[in-house]
C-alpha cells in the first residue's frame, strides 16, 4: 500500500507505560515504512529517468532537456528528503541519549541512596556491637557480683559450721561438768559452786562465739550484698550511657543519612523531571518539524513526480508524433523510389529492347569475311 501525507500526519504510537514517550518498535516500523517508501518513490524516479533517456531522439536535444532538468530536480528532492530524514533520526538519537543519561544520573543518585542506607544500616550494626558489648560487660559484672555473693555464702556457711562447732564442743563440756558435778559429795559445796561456774563460764563462751559467728555472718551478708548493688548500680550506670550515647548516634546518622537521601531523591527526581520535559518539548519541537518538512517535501516529491510523469508522457507522445512524422515521410520517399525504380525498369527495358533491335537490323548490311584458297 502506498503512503500517503495523510497517513505519517494522522499516525499514533502506543504510550509507553513506565516512561514518557513512545514505543521504540513502532516508530521504527514506521520510519521503515516511510524509507521504503521513499525507496519507491526514488526507483519510480530512475525508472522515469531511464525511461526518458531511452525514448529521447538523438536529434531532438533541445526538447529532452526539460526532461532531464525535471529528472535533475527530482533527483535532488530525493537527496533532500533522505537528508532531512536523516537529520531527523539523528535529533531523535539525541534525544534518546539525553533520556539516558538524565536515567543513568537517577540510576546513581538512587545508587547514592541505597550507599546511605546500607551507611544507616553499619551504623545499626555498630550500635547492636555496643549493645552487645555493653551486655557482655553487665554479664561480666553479674558474674563478678555472683562470685562475691558466692565467696559470702561461704564464708556464711563456713562460719555457722564453725558456731555449730564450738556450740557442740560447749555442749560437750557442759554434759562433762553436769556429769562430775553429780559424781561429787554433797558436803563439798565449795567444789561444786566452782564447777557449776566453770560450766556456766563454759556456756558463756559457747553463746559468745554463737553470736560472733552470727555477727561475721552478718557483716559478710552485708558486704556482699553492698558490693553486688554497688557493681550493678555500676553495671547499669554504663549500660544506660552505652545505650543512650549508641542511640544518640544513630538518630543522627539515620537523620542526616534520611536527610541527604531525600535532598539526592528530591534534586534527581527535579532533574529527571527537567531532563524529560526538555527532552518531550524539543522531541516534540522536532518531530513537529520532521513532520511538517517531510510532508512538505512528499507533496513536493509527489507534485514533481507527477510533473515529471506528465511532461515524460508529453514528450513521449512528442518523439512518438515525430517517428510517426518521419516514418511517414520515409514511406512517402519509400513508395517515391519504388515508382522511380519501376519507372527507371521500364524505359531501360525499352531501352535495351530498342538497342537489341537494332542491332538484329544492322546485322545484314555488314561484310562478309573473305575465304582463302
Amino acid at each position: 500500500m502506498a503512503l500517503t501525507p495523510e497517513d505519517v500526519l494522522n499516525k499514533t504510537f502506543t504510550q509507553t507505560q513506565f516512561r514518557r514517550g513512545y514505543d521504540e518498535r513502532e516508530v521504527d516500523d514506521f520510519l521503515d515504512e516511510v524509507v521504503a517508501e521513499m525507496r519507491r518513490m526514488v526507483k519510480d524516479s530512475e525508472d522515469l529517468r531511464a525511461r526518458a533517456e531511452d525514448g529521447g531522439p538523438t536529434t531532438t536535444s533541445s526538447a529532452a532537456a526539460p526532461a532531464a532538468a525535471a529528472v535533475a530536480g527530482s533527483g535532488k528532492a530525493d537527496e533532500a528528503l533522505t537528508r532531512e530524514n536523516r537529520d531527523l533520526r539523528a535529533r531523535l538519537d539525541k534525544e534518546a541519549a539525553a533520556r539516558a543519561a538524565a536515567d543513568k544520573r537517577i540510576s546513581e543518585l538512587e545508587q547514592s541512596g541505597r550507599a546511605r542506607d546500607e551507611q544507616a544500616k553499619g551504623d545499626d550494626a555498630r550500635l547492636g556491637k555496643a549493645q552487645q558489648g555493653a551486655d557482655e560487660r553487665i554479664a561480666t559484672v553479674n558474674a563478678r557480683a555472683k562470685e562475691a555473693e558466692e565467696s559470702a555464702q561461704q564464708r556464711i556457711a563456713a562460719a555457722n559450721a564453725a558456731a555449730d562447732k564450738a556450740e557442740a564442743e560447749a555442749k560437750a563440756r557442759q554434759d562433762e561438768s553436769a556429769k562430775a558435778a553429780a559424781a561429787q559429795p554433797v558436803a563439798d559445796t565449795d567444789g561444786g559452786a566452782g564447777q557449776m561456774a566453770a560450766a556456766a563460764g563454759g556456756g558463756a563462751g559457747a553463746s559468745g562465739l554463737i553470736a560472733l559467728a552470727q555477727r561475721l555472718h552478718d557483716e559478710h551478708v552485708a558486704e556482699g550484698t553492698t558490693q553486688r548493688d554497688k557493681l550493678i548500680a555500676e553495671a547499669q550506670r554504663k549500660h544506660d550511657e552505652l545505650v543512650a550515647s549508641g542511640q544518640g548516634k544513630h538518630d543522627d546518622f539515620v537523620r542526616t543519612g534520611q536527610a541527604k537521601h531525600d535532598d539526592f531523591v528530591k534534586t534527581g527526581q527535579g532533574k529527571h523531571d527537567e531532563f524529560l520535559k526538555t527532552g518531550q518539548s524539543k522531541r516534540d519541537q522536532f518531530v513537529g518539524e520532521g513532520t511538517t518538512q517531510r510532508d512538505k517535501l512528499i507533496s513536493d516529491a509527489q507534485a514533481k513526480s507527477t510533473t515529471m510523469v506528465t511532461e515524460a508522457e508529453a514528450q513521449r507522445k512528442k518523439i512518438l508524433d515525430d517517428l510517426n512524422e518521419q516514418k511517414s515521410r520515409l514511406e512517402a520517399q519509400v513508395a517515391e523510389l519504388t515508382t522511380y525504380e519501376r519507372d527507371y525498369r521500364r524505359k531501360l527495358k525499352d531501352f535495351i529492347g530498342s538497342q537489341l533491335k537494332g542491332l538484329e537490323t544492322n546485322a545484314s548490311v555488314a561484310p562478309e569475311p573473305s575465304s582463302k584458297v
